[in-house]
């Protein structure tokens, strides 16, 4: 069987592509990629951050060399550390200790996994510099794998997955398109080789992922995605997709709403009629086997009340508490930065009220990652998602208050004990990986 035809973004071993593409791609690799990145970062990198990187100017931050094995323990704790942030992190169950062996024994997913890492780690140049390596040999590695018809492996699947991550949350939506649209193929391509034989994270992330395609920051959901998985969990997946679309359209006609005044009748037949449909849709996607389509379906529910309020905020209080409940059973923890980007906690905390339990454990859960990111040299580390919702119309104003609170360092006294002292102390140095800088390379100690 002939291997598909896959196009990743990369500037080398790109002969198939047509040329008006390959100078597309070539001039978003060398130009637009650098230059969106030295903007950002010169836009909002402190002056701390500054002088670190004038000082480090006539050095070389080496490129960091990840875990190449599944023996190679010490190097995957290293990489652990580099993702989880709190230290070395153990699996929770079966399901994660198997997601960290793949990580251990697929050399493409190590790269793609230490490129998201380290990009995200600090907006200095050289860290910058050194997830674009990262990420430019991941490709590489994947590219392999495709000529060598392996591309249909969980390795390679867990690479091209955690690359779109990655230019999601880099804001490079020509590279997240690229991968999306990988990732669809490799997801077709192994579903016609052998049905239903996707791992469950890939299936879990992506409904995970539905609230933020409804709120308009989708990392992993696209249509094409849904799909491509449309037969899963019982076609529930494909329900899912139609009432994140019907939820979508309310949205938008209760912003009109909100800026116009509709009159009673047409608010009654465009908003209140379609809301009684979508809320009935979404209580019964409720499933106990499917844990990750219940979620979606409880903060589906919220999502709903908090864009027309009809209930009173103790009752949003447990629906919250619900959801937080059912979160907490979810096999995969996901990682900090998953965490600070993720509207399903997001909306858990905007309907809980201020004090209660639910409320905390959302808050703490984005918190961490933010507060992890300002030690680390980024003063906004939230601006990616304050750009995407230019209005403060309706929902979009509490999530614009519950940005500003969670910017504000005050905010961690809520969350007592989200993150010791110590941890500050070690999270605020340079040489947390043990980097030294050299005229060449320096690998972690």
């Amino acid at each position: 069987m002939e291997s598909p035809e896959f196009t990743f973004l990369n500037t080398t071993g790109s002969s198939s592509l047509s040329q008006p593409t390959l100078k597309q791609m070539r001039a978003h690799v060398t130009k637009t990629n650098f230059a969106k990145r030295r903007q950002r970062i010169a836009g909002t990198a402190s002056s701390q951050s500054r002088k670190k990187s004038a000082r480090k100017s006539n050095t070389e931050v080496a490129i960091l060399r990840g875990p190449t094995s599944g023996g190679d323990i010490g190097a995957l704790h290293k990489l652990q550390e580099f993702v989880y942030l709190e230290g070395r992190h153990a699996p929770d169950g079966p399901s994660e200790a198997a997601w960290f062996d793949l990580i251990a024994s697929d050399p493409a997913l190590v790269e793609a996994s230490m490129a998201v890492a380290v990009q995200q780690w600090s907006p200095d140049i050289s860290w910058q510099c050194q997830a674009h390596d990262h990420m430019d040999k991941a490709v590489n590695l994947v590219k392999q794998a495709i000529m060598s018809t392996k591309s249909s492996t969980d390795g390679v699947l867990g690479a091209v997955f955690t690359m779109a991550l990655g230019a999601a949350l880099a804001d490079d939506r020509f590279a997240w398109k690229i991968h999306i649209d990988g990732l669809t193929h490799i997801i077709r391509d192994r579903e016609s080789r052998l049905a239903d034989s996707l791992p469950s994270w890939v299936i879990d992330f992506v409904v995970q992922d539905s609230i933020n395609g409804i709120l308009g920051f989708p990392r992993i959901w696209h249509p094409s995605v849904i799909n491509a998985l449309s037969h899963y969990h019982d076609q529930r997946l494909s329900r899912l997709a139609a009432l994140c679309d019907g939820v979508s359209r309310l949205r938008g006609m209760i912003d009109s709403h909100h800026e116009h005044a509709f009159d009673s009748f047409l608010v009654a037949q465009a908003i209140e009629e379609p809301l009684a449909r979508l809320h009935y849709e979404a209580r019964a996607l409720r499933t106990s086997d499917r844990i990750h389509v219940e979620a979606a379906a409880r903060a589906i529910e919220i999502v709903l009340h908090l864009l027309w309020p009809t209930h009173s905020a103790s009752y949003l209080t447990l629906l919250a508490s619900e959801l937080r409940d059912v979160m907490q059973r979810f096999p995969i923890k996901g990682c900090p930065y998953m965490h600070m980007t993720c509207f399903q906690l997001m909306v858990g905390a905007i309907a809980a009220e201020r004090g209660s339990p639910a409320r905390t454990w959302f808050v703490n859960r984005i918190s961490i990652a933010v507060r992890w990111m300002q030690l680390r040299g980024w003063p906004e580390p939230l601006r990616l998602l304050q750009e995407r919702l230019v209005s403060d119309i309706g929902l979009n104003g509490r999530f614009k208050q519950l940005w500003t609170e969670l910017s504000d360092p005050d905010v961690f006294a809520e969350v007592e004990g989200s993150i010791p002292d110590s941890w500050m102390a070690m999270y605020s140095t340079d040489d947390k990986f043990g980097f030294q800088s050299s005229d060449s390379r320096s690998q972690i100690q």
